[in-house]
C-alpha cells in the first residue's frame, strides 16, 4: 500500500532542454526505472525536461509488460488551447493532478499533457484500458497514442507547473460509470496488437482500396477544407450568437445536413463516407429536433459536427468548430464585460476545485460538500451563457437558464424523478448559501424569457433562471453567514422543501428558494401567498404531540421514534423527511432543543445504544 502523497511509475530523472530524438529516446526507455515518488516532485521534474510511463512495467518496457497503474495522462497537441482543456474537465468534474507545457508547445499553438491520478492502484488491465479510454472520450481532443500501457511521456522545458492540484484523485468506477460510451471502444481496439499471420491478406486489402462511390464537390469541398467554395455554395447570411449554447442549439437544429452534402432525397441514399453500392445511408431528426446522419451498414450515426470531423478528418475539436462558423458565416459575440465574467467565473471553478473555497468559507464549504459537483456543473452552465451585458441583472451578474432535468443530463444522472429531486434539493441549498439566486418573473429580462420560451416549447412552468453573484468580500461573509445558520438551524438535505424553510424561519426566507410560491389561488380562487397545507399542519401537529410525550416521559427524543411510534402506535404514516421539515418550528415552538448525546447525557437519560446519538431535549437557556 503507497502513501496517499506518493505513487509508483517508470521514471528517468534526467533533465532534458529539448525533446529527445533518435538514439536518446531508446536510451530513455532503457535508464526508465519503478520509482516510487510524491506527485509533486514529478510535476516538478517533468516541468524541467524529465521523463516518465504511468504504468508500472515489470520483466521489459512493452505493453505486455504493465502490471499496475494509478496515473493516467492525456496528450494534447492538436490546437485545443491549454485554458479551454482545463475548463472541460473541471465542468467535468475530473480534476487533474497538474498538467505542464511540452517541448513543443508555443503561444500560437498550445502543446501541453494533463495528469489525474486515481484513488486506488488499478491492477486490472481492463480496469485500466476502460478508465484511459474514458478520460479520452469524454475530454475529447486528445492525442489517441497516449492510450497505450506503455506509453512513455517525456517532459518539457515551461519550468512551471500548470494549475496544480496535488491532492486531486479520481475514482475509476465513478468516471467510468459517468461517462462511458460504446464507441469509445475503438480506443481499446485500436490499441491491440495487430496479427503477424497473413501478410498476403493485408496487401491484398490495400489493393483493392477504393474511394467511396458517391462523392460531390460539396464532400469534396469539406475533405479538403475548401471555405470559400462551400460559404459560396451555401450562401449563409451572417449569425451573430449571444452565447455558445444558442451557438450549438442553431449548428445542430437550424442547419440542414442534406444541403450541405448536397443529398437530394434525404430518407434514402449512398452514404458518402465508404464505399457504398446500394444505398445505405438516410438523414433523420431526432424528437429534440436534432439533425443525425445515419449509415445503417456500418451502424454509425453523426451529427452535422461529428459529420464533418469525419469528412474532413479532423484531428482538433476547435478546428472543426472554426470550419462550420467560417463556411456558415457565423460568430459569438465577445465583450469587455463578458469576458470579465468569464474570468469571475474561472475564478471561482478554481477556488471550489482547488479547494480555496474551504479556507473563504469553512462553514459554508463544509455544508455543500456534496452539492459541488451540481455547484460547478451550474458554474459550467453559466460560462457558456456569458449574454450580453444587456441581458445582466442591475448588479452586472451573469443571468442563465436551465431544467432540473438537463442539469441532471449534464451531469450523466439520467431522468429519473428520484436523482432530479435530489439535484433539485442541492440547488435549492446553494440558493440558501447565496452562491446562486433564483431570480423571479419581473428580474428576468423580457428577450431572455422568450428565448427560454423557445427552449423549452413555450412550456412557461418548465425553467428556473439564475445569477451568479461575486465573490466580493461582503458576499462571501454572507455565504459563510449563510452556512453557519444552515449549521444551528439543523438543516439536511433529505429534508429541504418550503415547507421546512417557512416553519423554521419563515414565508420572506421560503419564497427567496421557491418564488413560484409569492402567489397562488388558494381553495376560494383568491391570489395569496401559499402557506402550508392542511395536511402539513395536520401532520406537524402529531409529530409535536409525540415528541412532547416522549419528554415528559423520559427527558428526550430521538427522530426514529417518532416514525416509530406514529406508525404502531396511531397508525399514522410519517418519513424522518417530514419530521426535518418541522422540527425547527416544533422546537421554537416548546423550547427544544437537539443535541448529540454524549457520556454526561446518555448516563442522565440511561440512554443504552450504543454511539452518541442526536436527541431532542428541553432547552434550559
Amino acid at each position: 500500500m503507497i502513501s496517499d502523497n506518493k505513487i509508483k511509475c517508470m521514471y528517468f530523472n534526467k533533465r532534458f532542454n529539448e525533446k529527445p530524438q533518435g538514439k536518446q529516446c531508446g536510451w530513455v526507455q532503457k535508464s526508465l526505472i519503478e520509482t516510487e515518488i510524491a506527485i509533486e516532485d514529478l510535476a516538478d521534474a517533468l516541468c524541467h525536461g524529465a521523463s516518465f510511463k504511468p504504468g508500472v512495467l515489470v520483466g521489459g518496457m512493452k505493453a505486455d509488460n504493465w502490471t499496475q497503474q494509478q496515473l493516467f495522462g492525456l496528450d494534447f497537441d492538436n490546437g485545443m488551447c491549454i485554458e479551454e482543456a482545463y475548463n472541460k474537465v473541471i465542468s467535468l468534474g475530473i480534476v487533474p493532478c497538474f498538467m505542464y507545457t511540452t517541448f513543443s508547445h508555443k503561444e500560437e499553438h498550445h502543446k501541453f499533457r494533463m495528469i489525474f491520478c486515481n484513488d486506488t492502484v488499478i491492477t486490472d488491465g481492463s480496469i485500466r484500458d476502460k478508465l484511459q479510454a474514458t478520460l479520452m472520450g469524454a475530454v475529447g481532443g486528445i492525442d489517441e497514442v497516449c492510450f497505450n500501457r506503455d506509453r512513455l511521456f517525456f517532459g518539457g522545458k515551461g519550468n512551471e507547473t500548470l494549475y496544480p492540484s496535488y491532492d486531486s484523485r479520481i475514482n475509476a468506477k465513478s468516471v467510468i460509470d459517468k461517462y462511458w460510451k460504446d464507441e469509445y471502444e475503438q480506443y481499446i481496439s485500436n490499441a491491440q496488437p495487430k496479427s503477424k499471420k497473413k501478410p498476403a491478406a493485408k496487401k491484398e486489402k490495400a489493393d483493392t482500396e477504393v474511394k467511396p462511390v458517391y462523392e460531390n464537390l460539396n464532400v469534396k469541398a469539406i475533405k479538403e477544407h475548401d471555405v470559400e467554395y462551400l460559404r459560396t455554395v451555401l450562401a449563409h447570411e451572417p449569425i451573430e450568437f449571444d452565447t455558445k449554447n444558442e451557438f450549438w442549439d442553431y449548428i445542430y437544429s437550424e442547419l440542414d445536413i442534406a444541403e450541405l452534402i448536397d443529398i437530394d432525397d434525404p430518407r434514402s441514399f449512398c452514404c458518402i463516407l465508404h464505399e457504398d453500392h446500394n444505398p445505405s445511408a438516410n438523414i433523420f431528426t431526432t424528437k429534440n429536433g436534432v439533425q443525425k446522419y445515419r449509415c445503417c451498414s456500418e451502424n454509425l450515426t453523426l451529427n452535422i459536427k461529428q459529420l464533418i470531423e469525419m469528412l474532413g478528418d479532423f484531428k482538433s475539436e476547435y478546428k472543426a468548430i472554426q470550419f462550420i462558423m467560417d463556411i456558415y458565416n457565423l460568430s459569438i459575440k465577445e465583450s469587455q464585460w463578458s469576458i470579465e465574467q468569464r474570468e469571475n467565473i474561472d475564478m471561482m471553478i478554481s477556488n471550489i476545485t482547488l479547494n480555496k473555497f474551504q479556507e473563504l468559507c469553512p462553514q459554508a464549504d463544509k455544508n455543500i460538500k456534496y452539492a459541488k459537483d451540481t455547484f460547478l456543473m451550474m458554474l459550467s452552465i453559466a460560462r457558456n451563457n456569458i449574454y450580453s451585458e444587456k441581458f445582466s441583472n442591475d448588479d452586472g451578474e451573469i443571468i442563465f437558464y436551465v431544467t432540473n432535468k438537463k442539469l441532471a443530463e449534464y451531469m450523466g444522472k439520467g431522468n429519473s424523478q428520484k436523482k432530479i429531486d435530489k439535484i433539485n434539493k442541492y440547488v435549492k441549498m446553494l440558493i440558501y448559501h447565496d452562491l446562486i439566486r433564483i431570480l423571479d418573473n419581473d428580474q428576468i429580462p423580457k428577450e431572455l424569457l422568450k428565448n427560454a420560451l423557445k427552449y423549452t416549447n413555450g412550456n412557461k412552468n418548465r425553467v428556473n433562471f439564475y445569477a451568479i453573484p461575486s465573490w466580493v468580500v461582503q458576499q462571501l461573509k454572507t455565504i459563510e453567514d449563510n452556512g453557519i445558520r444552515w449549521k444551528d438551524k439543523g438543516y439536511r438535505i433529505g429534508g429541504v422543501s418550503f415547507d421546512m424553510f417557512y416553519r423554521s424561519e419563515g414565508f420572506e426566507v421560503a419564497a427567496s428558494l421557491y418564488p413560484q410560491y409569492k402567489k397562488k389561488k388558494n381553495e376560494y380562487g383568491e391570489i395569496v401567498n401559499r402557506t402550508t397545507t392542511k395536511a402539513s399542519d395536520e401532520c406537524t401537529l402529531k409529530i409535536s404531540e409525540v415528541i412532547l410525550h416522549c419528554i415528559q416521559r423520559k427527558g428526550y427524543c430521538t427522530e426514529k421514534e417518532v416514525v416509530y411510534i406514529l406508525g404502531n402506535e396511531y397508525r399514522y404514516e410519517v418519513t424522518e423527511t417530514q419530521i426535518k421539515r418541522c422540527l425547527n418550528e416544533i422546537m421554537d415552538c416548546y423550547g427544544l432543543k437537539k443535541v448529540k448525546a454524549n457520556k454526561v447525557l446518555k448516563e442522565q437519560f440511561d440512554i443504552k445504544s450504543d454511539g452518541y446519538p442526536y436527541i431532542i431535549i428541553e432547552d434550559e437557556m
